[in-house]
C-alpha cells in the first residue's frame, strides 16, 4: 500500500487517506453513531459504504501513515497513528 493523499474535512475531523488500493475515511464527524469507524470513500448517510471487519485495512494504512511525511497535516497524522494504531 502506497499513500498518495491525506486530507481532512471540517465536519468534525473525519480524516481521508488516499492510497493506491482506493480511498478511506476515518469518521470523526460531528454527532455521528459510527466515530472511529473505516469507510470507503466519505461516509454516507446511510453508511451504507462503512467498512466492516476493518481492523486490518486500519493496521495497514496506520503503518503506512507511519512513515508518510506531510508538512501540513503532519500533526493530524501523528494524532491518528497514536489514536488507532495501539
Amino acid at each position: 500500500m502506497i499513500i498518495e493523499k491525506f486530507n481532512m474535512y471540517k465536519d468534525g475531523g473525519t480524516i481521508e487517506v488516499t492510497t493506491d488500493k482506493g480511498t478511506f475515511c476515518f469518521d470523526n464527524r460531528i454527532g455521528s453513531e459510527t466515530k472511529g469507524k473505516l469507510y470507503n470513500d466519505y461516509p454516507k448517510k446511510d453508511n451504507s459504504n462503512l467498512i466492516n471487519d476493518s481492523k486490518e485495512l486500519e493496521n495497514e494504512i496506520i503503518e503506512k501513515l507511519k512513515v508518510h511525511k506531510n508538512k501540513f497535516y503532519q500533526s493530524s497524522i501523528n494524532y491518528l497513528v497514536e489514536k488507532y494504531g495501539k
